[in-house]
């Protein structure tokens, strides 16, 4: 069974999305948000096997709660929903790390096909989309130098964007000095940077930064 968290600031969006899943034997919404920061709650209680994740919400956008959950679950699958045109917004969200991109208007099927497609680790674009190159971009050599950090070394590299200091940062993930400071190592050398500056502006400049 595939479990999806719907996240969408439409209530009546989210209720058609329901009715048209529940009549799949193998998917179904198991939890909903009505925007970002109440999909990041729900991801902090639970897993889920897909996010559909609308672009245009109030607060927090679609993108930037995207960026957030790769940051925090890196492997979580994730499908943006949108009414932006698909040619210009697919190659970011894939960029970004989301398994698909479909405009609203798709037919059902499509959406269908693309949860099942994100859930066993796919990525899915509408036919007619050059693939070949947008999901050589996503998953190959092209994938920024940040998707390879690991869950632990994300943590650190937060806390050092925040200003905290090595010290502070071993008493809150109860690590020792020298254990936080082999992280920053492993993460200036992933990112061939040099500094805690340095760390500061590439967050920024990947849009990274909370």
């Amino acid at each position: 069974m595939i479990e999806i968290l719907m996240v969408d600031d439409h209530a009546i969006f989210r209720s058609g999305m329901r009715r048209l899943l529940s009549d799949e034997p193998d998917m179904r919404i198991v939890a909903e948000a009505a925007n970002g920061q109440e999909a990041i709650e729900c991801l902090r209680r639970r897993s889920f096997g897909v996010v559909l994740l609308d672009v245009n919400m109030s607060g927090r956008s679609g993108l930037d709660t995207l960026r957030r959950i790769r940051l925090e679950w890196p492997a979580q699958a994730v499908i943006l929903l949108s009414m932006y045109p698909e040619a210009q917004y697919a190659p970011i969200a894939l960029q970004l790390g989301a398994r698909g991109y479909l405009s609203k208007d798709r037919d059902a099927t499509e959406l269908l096909a693309a949860i099942r497609i994100a859930a066993g680790g796919g990525y899915y674009l509408p036919p007619g989309m050059a693939q070949g190159s947008l999901l050589q971009a996503a998953a190959g050599e092209a994938a920024p130098a940040w998707k390879r950090l690991t869950e632990r070394e994300w943590h650190v590299l937060r806390l050092i964007v925040k200003g905290v200091s090595l010290t502070g940062i071993g008493e809150e993930l109860c690590l020792s000095v020298k254990t936080v400071s082999t992280y920053r190592g492993r993460v200036l050398t992933k990112l061939g940077l040099h500094s805690n500056a340095d760390l500061v502006r590439y967050c920024l400049e990947h849009g990274l930064a909370e």
